[in-house]
């Protein structure tokens, strides 16, 4: 069995919450849609909890924290980047998104055609 979970994806939802006086609230979270699982970022304020596997109903949630400041680069990257990988290390629990390869200078030039 592997140790990773890596699949490409094409959905994703995007939580914003209300405001919260707690010091290490979530302030906001984006749910990939996985086959088998769904990748749960989320973006704290205050200490960042580890990352950890959960199971709810019926279904894994591959949990990750980042910092708050961090989500307009993740929802950017969503935004405006194909195709889109979703990674996690079970043993480590370390995860993250990434794009495929690109061509060098690319920049924001839609060459889908």
């Amino acid at each position: 069995m592997s140790n990773f979970h890596i699949e490409e994806f094409t959905k994703y939802k995007v939580f914003l919450y209300g405001f919260s006086e707690e010091q290490n609230a979530v302030e906001t979270s984006i749910h990939i849609k996985l086959s088998n699982a769904d990748g749960i970022l989320k973006f704290c304020k205050g200490k960042i909890p580890p990352n950890y596997t959960e199971e709810k109903t019926g279904r894994k949630k591959l949990n990750l924290h980042f910092r708050a400041d961090r989500y307009s680069s993740f929802i950017d990257i969503l935004r405006h980047e194909q195709p889109l990988f979703f990674y996690y290390n079970k043993d480590t629990h370390v995860g993250f998104i990434t794009t495929s390869d690109e061509p060098v200078g690319e920049g924001n030039t839609d060459r889908s055609n």
